[in-house]
């Protein structure tokens, strides 16, 4: 029986990058035909199974001609792709969980008051992340949020957060208590959509990649796919 297969895909939110999106289009759609190759039997997102009568209608309007695609990845990446595969539909995946308490803000204020030392090494690996960063354009910022060593490197950012605190206030440990539930919760919800010969084609925040992908490797269920070689194409 053949496993299905899973492609992860990290976005940013292209809500906040308007401009680009309007003055990029080429290069979204030359994104969306390298994409068709795969051939994806179905399309995950990063919204909620609460809006997933609210992403059906906008995704009927779509493709009905009656939707101009907002700045959001969904609509300009998956939307059109699957539009172009005849789906009838895309799959929310994400997970609503609260992050406030504590929330990322509190981490890094605790570990900049109490803990100096290992705050600058939170900076330290964030300003060495930067010599990956390419925004000039979003094939070239979609390239590096994809680059596993670039990946490699936030996971440090992440395994340093776990020590903010101490043993009466473990406050790294809690936020990122919250961080890997959202990620293992999308990782179930992509696994109970998945059926025998999938290809299945994940669009995530980039942040997400690394643990979404060991989440889903750990089961030993899925194939796994490289979105690299598609963006080489675009």
């Amino acid at each position: 029986m053949r496993k299905p297969t899973i492609m992860l895909m990290g976005t940013f939110h292209m809500a906040m990058d308007p401009n680009k999106v309007n003055e990029q289009q080429e290069g979204i759609h030359n994104i969306v035909e390298a994409l068709l190759d795969y051939r994806p039997t179905k399309i995950a997102v990063e919204k909620s199974f609460l809006i997933e009568e609210e992403l059906d209608k906008k995704y009927h309007e779509y493709q009905s001609g009656n939707l101009t695609p907002a700045y959001d990845e969904v609509d300009q990446f998956a939307f059109r792709l699957a539009s172009l595969m005849e789906h009838p539909r895309v799959y929310p995946v994400d997970e609503i969980v609260d992050m406030s308490s504590p929330s990322l803000e509190q981490v890094f204020q605790w570990s900049k008051e109490h803990q100096l030392d290992l705050f600058n090494e939170i900076m330290g690996v964030q300003a060495n992340l930067q010599r990956w960063v390419n925004d000039k354009d979003i094939h070239s910022t979609l390239q590096y949020l994809n680059d596993p060593e670039y990946n490699k490197e936030l996971q440090r950012v992440y395994m340093k957060l776990s020590r903010v605190g101490d043993r009466q206030h473990q406050i790294g440990v809690r936020w990122l208590t919250q961080w890997h539930k959202r990620d293992l919760s999308m990782a179930a919800n992509i696994a109970r959509i998945t059926d025998t010969g999938d290809r299945i084609l994940v669009l995530i925040g980039g942040d997400h990649l690394h643990l979404l992908e060991r989440f889903l490797k750990d089961s030993g269920d899925f194939e796994f796919q490289s979105i690299l070689p598609y963006l080489q194409k675009s």
